[in-house]
């Protein structure tokens, strides 16, 4: 049921993104920093948010590298934790020896 809602909303979106670009499909002025080019809106928008999503990749790496390094040292210090736990239970017991 999921997997059908999934492919719906994809399909609505792509719909949606054909038809922006079907009905947009005049040039635009587009002044960046180094001058002006002509742009259709629909190329506009996608590299807009190709962009951005570089950016924000590029911004959150560092963020998700420090906690995957964190996830890596907790996985080490739980094995080591669970092997000190098996070696204590495999102890022989032993009562006090009195003097």
């Amino acid at each position: 049921m999921l997997r059908i809602l999934v492919v719906m909303v994809l399909l609505a979106v792509f719909i949606a993104g054909a038809a922006l670009g079907y009905f947009n499909a005049t040039p635009v002025d587009f002044n960046y920093l180094f001058g002006i080019a002509q742009v259709r809106v629909v190329v506009l928008i996608v590299a807009t948010f190709v962009v951005a999503a570089l950016l924000t990749l590029l911004l959150c790496a560092g963020r998700i590298l420090s906690l995957s390094g964190e996830a890596r040292r907790l996985r080490r210090q739980l094995r080591d934790a669970e092997t000190e736990l098996k070696n204590l239970r495999n102890l022989p017991l032993t009562p006090p020896t009195s003097r």
